[in-house]
């Protein structure tokens, strides 16, 4: 029989926020001037990579000689997503805060495990006003590995002092939830970008269309909760 859930684990960027389609805009609005060109598939496979991964990629997908000036590219494109969110405001996912209220109602653990900065993701969570709703933050600087790599998922549970099996990771990117089907989670989908395909279905205990579907899973047994 499974596990009570004790603790949850939430991804940032496609989950959290609206961050992910800010992210691809700017790939589209400022790569072109440095000869960068993608496409869905490319964005698909980087998506909750750590920087230097991406960097690795890009490298790959584009050459030596395109990323001379990478750095500047990269800075120009997160300088354009911070200036969206100074001027709209922090895209906060339906049934964010919600579901936090209702995980702290319960005495669930929580924490957020991102490839992000802590700057970034400090940003949004105080502009979303749920900066105390979590017990712990994970950095992609924190950890050697990047998803599909289980190990940030990993660090964050042994922080929150709770057993991967009695863990959810609440994902919207393929690389997320491949890291928490290896790490022994239970991989929650909430599709962003990407819907899943045959391989991703394989690997979830459940795809919700919102975190507001989430306490759904608990509210109907489908996921148990650990009794106080």
């Amino acid at each position: 029989m499974p596990k009570p859930i004790q603790a949850v684990i939430f991804d940032q960027d496609g989950l959290m926020f609206d961050t992910e389609s800010l992210a691809a805009t700017s790939w589209f609005e400022v790569g072109p001037k440095y000869g960068i060109h993608v496409d869905g598939n490319f964005l698909r496979g980087i998506r909750g990579c750590k920087p230097d991964k991406v960097k690795q990629v890009c490298t790959q997908q584009f050459g030596e000689d395109a990323m001379k000036d990478y750095d500047r590219f990269r800075e120009e494109k997160r300088q354009y997503s911070y200036r969206w969110i100074a001027q709209h405001g922090v895209p906060v996912k339906k049934g964010l805060k919600e579901l936090l209220i209702y995980l702290k109602g319960h005495n669930i653990k929580t924490a957020v495990a991102t490839a992000s900065s802590e700057s970034w993701t400090q940003g949004n969570v105080r502009g979303a006003g749920v900066e105390n709703y979590f017990d712990d933050y994970i950095y992609g600087d924190m950890v050697k590995e990047a998803k599909p790599n289980p190990a940030i998922f990993l660090l964050a549970a042994r922080r929150l002092g709770v057993e991967p099996e009695a863990c959810v990771v609440l994902e919207d990117s393929f690389n997320g939830i491949k890291a928490a089907a290896a790490g022994g989670f239970n991989p929650v989908m909430i599709p962003d970008q990407d819907q899943p395909d045959e391989e991703i279905r394989k690997l979830l205990t459940a795809c919700c269309d919102s975190l507001t579907d989430v306490i759904g899973l608990f509210e109907t047994g489908r996921l148990s909760l650990q009794q106080p």
